[in-house]
């Protein structure tokens, strides 16, 4: 985010970088940027900092970092405020843009983009405009047949508002459904057709398990998907946390009375939802949300694991729930993680 003021007298809109990706074998780099409801796209090579030693040799540290998440005390923000000072000019001549009536998702989804170069120039970095490439216009939702999504209710772009507060400036989270219910939008990539696939079977056998509706998981609502059968992304249940994770709740000093109330809601509904013929899968503590009444809740039904938590060999079953379950007890009331 835009935390730090490298103009004096003005300052940017309030932006955010949507996307990162980037690869160590051909070291490239692409970063999305949303700002006053345009999308920037800023590409980067190898190639292009072929003038300036100093900045190659940075641009390749910054990678290695984005790989190991953390090197030296550098983070990927660190390699966001290095790379994109020289669009920060650019976002400063945006004008706030008021749109008449309610934003959609159709508004992000197809927000104006302008795309760039990320390159060196007498040791300095600059951005270079280039054409719009397809693979950019579409680089959210993921084709899938109707017989994969005939179970859930669909909406179009165009009927799902958005959140004000965070409408132009960042990927949407917090949506409003036809019928005014607040859910959690889950944003699907070009790319994550296998992403989607498994999540729909775990929302479906979620669906039609007896597990009671009291036990707080996030349960999928409704798909967005246009009229060509792309699917942008999933309508989960909202839980009012505030972005607050079991993380963020431990790590900010939790009084033990809470810690051991966490312990035994995640005990529990781990229990259920072993007992109903479940998994979770992704267990660990960024999947579990505490909202505003202190209480945990259990996200991700995604298929995927994490390592650290979940060994490799028991992902996606049982034994590895439990597995990283004890983990996370011992995280919770020690503050401390036993390595696998």
């Amino acid at each position: 985010m835009n935390e730090n003021p490298l103009f004096d007298s003005v300052l940017p809109p309030p932006w955010s970088v949507i996307e990162f990706t980037f690869s160590n074998l051909d070291t490239d780099a692409e970063l999305v940027v949303m700002c006053n409801h345009v999308r920037f796209v800023i590409h980067a090579t190898e190639t292009a900092f072929a003038s300036s030693p100093q900045l190659r040799e940075k641009y390749l540290f910054f990678l290695h970092v984005a790989e190991n998440y953390e090197v030296d005390g550098y983070t990927v923000d660190d390699f966001y405020d290095w790379a994109l000072e020289p669009l920060l000019p650019v976002l400063c001549e945006q004008t706030p843009e008021l749109k008449v009536g309610a934003v959609t998702l159709h508004d992000f989804l197809y927000a104006p983009i302008l795309e760039y170069s990320l390159e060196a120039e007498s040791d300095e970095l600059v951005l270079r405009p280039r054409e719009e490439q397809a693979e950019t216009r579409f680089m959210f939702g993921v084709s899938l047949p109707d017989s994969s999504c005939q179970l859930w209710p669909a909406y179009l772009p165009s009927e799902i508002q958005l959140d004000e507060e965070a409408a132009y400036d960042s990927t949407p989270r917090r949506v409003i459904l036809p019928d005014s219910t607040a859910a959690f939008f889950k944003l699907m990539g070009r790319g994550e057709k296998r992403t989607l696939e498994k999540e729909l079977l775990s929302y479906e056998r979620i669906r039609t398990s007896p597990l009671p509706t009291s036990v707080r998981i996030s349960r999928l609502l409704g798909l967005v998907r246009d009229e060509s059968s792309t699917v942008f992304g999933l309508l989960l249940t909202h839980i009012d946390c505030e972005n607050q994770t079991l993380t963020c709740a431990i790590e900010s000093g939790a009084p033990e009375s809470l810690r051991r109330q966490w312990v035994a809601e995640m005990k529990q509904i781990v229990h259920c939802l072993h007992r109903d013929g479940l998994v979770w899968g992704d267990a660990k503590p960024d999947n579990v949300l505490i909202d505003g009444n202190q209480n945990a809740w259990i996200v991700d039904f995604g298929g995927g694991y994490s390592e650290g938590w979940v060994p490799k060999d028991l992902a996606g079953t049982v034994n590895g729930d439990l597995v990283a379950l004890a983990k996370m007890v011992d995280y919770v009331e020690r503050g401390s993680v036993v390595p696998m």
